[in-house]
């Protein structure tokens, strides 16, 4: 009998403890380290958190950094530590748009850049939703799909689950559906994230929400956070602020019965292209594709280099060990590849086998050049071509390598700020942007600076992203300001600047030099003539907000180009435009010309499509 009741209130304990207990926990987000007083206000933060001894833990959701870089990390890390509390964090937008880093100093300093921990029953899940460098908006890496597979897997479906992310699972999100589609299956009580700075309740396709303030201070002169209270049937939000005393905002019933229907979204069409051939390497690809001699080279964030035939067989494929965000380049069959580890290494582009590595000593952030050089031949190895690759880094250096030994040849040490775009090469002449808001040009033959130029001296509206184009007399690029900028070339002097057409950091030149084609970031393609700037042609291809940065290019009278939203389009000789095919829910990068109106295009997720033109579209 003693043992019969010994086992009912096992199994009674036992049951207590399989659901979620009472307790709380702070939240804290967009701390924006960089920006003005955000140390203050987050130390003040800390030390309110530190007095409370019913706080069981610390969540941060995102935008931990103003610009995601090394120093501004490495602070808030020092801050956060002070904690007497265990802290779980992860990355916001701020902290990948910018990144001198490419999100390696958040994973060296916090170890990871998602989380997945246990406390009193509840699985609390935290994963990055902000994209590396191509632009604004969110978006789930598949590597972290992946991470959130095999953690829900390990659930009993019954446990309760918090899920975090920086940004809302909405149109905010480009592939939101992707994770609301995991965790219907599950027991999902309540989304967290920031983002918007300000408490705020929201339904996402049927999941309760909440978005906390920022820890920086708001309209009434204050700092504060959020302190979650999970009860036994709710979970309730209090904002602490600079009183010190908890104001409750939200409250969230745990007993609601949730609806979340499945969103079904395929992920390929094909509208009105011949695609040859596509393969899927399911892995963030930060850099757009390179070609050369009928092959193609793909560079993906894990480090892995692969090269594909022009019938898409896969000829090699190797392992750098490091992170590639930059756009290798290849030349007299070397292709060059450098790491935001610091590691520029040259390989064999027929066989796939490392030939040099060098350490650079900061991040490779630049898409690489590869150009014949044309200065003093004494400084090269002698061994024929006279090649060189041009390389820019994280603290704005710009470096010249012979393709043979990798010896330098050159350093410009103008920029104060990560280079980020691929340097323009026009007769002798380097011209790139940087994120210290100028464009420089100087002397491919020495490195020495001819001039720079800024038409918006604030960091955010640098021409560091977009790829400048010339016509051999003006340099063109446009800018997140949404402005237009011409400067002459020889003299880096203002030509014209319009404002009139929304552009963000995307920019071709036509074959003929006579126009300029700009993605606009919203629905719009413009044509501007090169002269003085005035519209030629608007076209509205309803594309929707587009802030990532890419080059369109025009063959055989066809303008192509890929969106934010995962479609390569076509504008014909006549403006005629329509979709050709869809990559999938990620944003697209500069589509490659190959040969005989044949082209390759990638988008961030890892997939490669090599498609042509139909007949009668040309």
């Amino acid at each position: 009998m003693k043992r019969f009741k010994l086992t009912i209130l096992l199994t009674l304990l036992l049951s207590v403890l399989s659901f979620a207990q009472p307790f709380k926990f702070g939240w804290i987000t967009d701390v924006h380290i960089g920006s003005p007083k955000a140390e203050e206000y987050l130390k003040q933060v800390v030390d309110d958190i530190n007095k409370r001894s019913d706080i069981q833990f610390v969540i941060a959701s995102g935008d931990i950094a103003e610009k995601g870089q090394s120093a501004e990390l490495e602070q808030a890390k020092g801050i956060l530590d002070g904690l007497k509390v265990k802290y779980y964090v992860i990355p916001g937008n701020h902290d990948t748009k910018w990144s001198d880093n490419g999100l390696t100093k958040f994973t060296e300093l916090w170890g990871s850049s998602r989380f997945s921990f246990d406390f009193n029953g509840i699985r609390f899940i935290g994963m990055n939703s902000g994209i590396p460098w191509r632009g604004g908006g969110g978006h789930f890496a598949v590597e972290d799909l992946k991470w959130l597979d095999s953690e829900l897997q390990k659930l009993d479906k019954k446990q309760e689950i918090i899920f975090c992310a920086h940004h809302p699972l909405n149109e905010e999100v480009d592939n939101w559906f992707e994770v609301t589609n995991r965790l219907r299956n599950y027991n999902i009580k309540l989304v967290m994230l920031g983002h918007g700075h300000v408490n705020k309740v929201f339904d996402f396709n049927g999941i309760p929400a909440v978005m906390g303030r920022s820890t920086l201070e708001d309209k009434k002169k204050t700092w504060g956070y959020t302190e979650v209270e999970n009860a036994q049937d709710s979970l309730l939000c209090f904002e602490i602020n600079r009183d010190s005393v908890p104001h409750l905002w939200a409250s969230v019933s745990k007993k609601a019965e949730l609806n979340v229907p499945q969103v079904d979204s395929a992920q390929f069409v094909n509208y009105n292209a011949e695609v040859k051939w596509q393969k899927d390497l399911n892995t963030t690809m930060v850099s757009p594709l390179v070609a050369w001699k009928n092959k193609i080279y793909a560079a993906a964030t894990n480090g892995v280099v692969s090269c594909f035939s022009a019938n898409g067989d896969l000829l090699w494929e190797i392992k750098t060990g490091g992170t590639i965000y930059s756009r290798p380049a290849v030349a007299d069959n070397v292709l060059a590849v450098g790491t935001m580890q610091g590691d520029l290494i040259t390989i064999d582009a027929s066989k796939g086998n490392i030939l040099q590595t060098i350490g650079i000593g900061e991040p490779v952030t630049s898409q690489i050049l590869a150009m014949g050089y044309n200065g003093d031949k004494r400084l090269m190895s002698g061994a024929k071509p006279d090649t060189v690759f041009i390389v820019g880094t994280s603290k704005g250096r710009l470096l010249c390598y012979d393709i043979n030994t990798l010896d330098p040849i050159w350093e410009n040490t103008s920029a104060s700020g990560m280079i980020e775009t691929r340097p323009m090469y026009y007769e002798n002449k380097l011209v790139y942007g940087s994120w210290d808001s100028y464009l420089y040009c100087i002397d491919a033959r020495s490195g020495v600076l001819i001039w720079k130029w800024t038409g918006n001296k604030n960091f955010y509206y640098s021409p560091a992203a977009c790829t400048p184009v010339t016509d051999g007399k003006n340099v063109y690029t446009v800018t997140p300001d949404k402005s237009v900028s011409a400067v002459d070339l020889l003299l880096g002097k203002k030509i014209w600047r319009s404002d009139t057409y929304p552009a963000w950091e995307s920019i071709g030149i036509s074959l003929d030099k006579q126009n300029l084609l700009i993605k606009g970031m919203n629905d719009k393609f413009f044509f501007l003539s090169t002269t003085k700037g005035k519209l030629v042609k608007e076209l509205d291809l309803k594309f929707g907000l587009d802030t990532a940065p890419v080059t369109p290019i025009e063959i055989n009278g066809n303008v192509i180009f890929g969106c934010k939203n995962g479609i390569v389009y076509q504008i014909d000789k006549s403006y005629n435009y329509r979709p050709l095919i869809f990559t999938g829910t990620a944003r697209v990068h500069t589509v490659v010309p190959l040969k005989d109106n044949t082209f390759a295009a990638s988008n961030m997720d890892g997939k490669i499509f090599v498609f042509s033109i139909k007949e009668g579209q040309q």
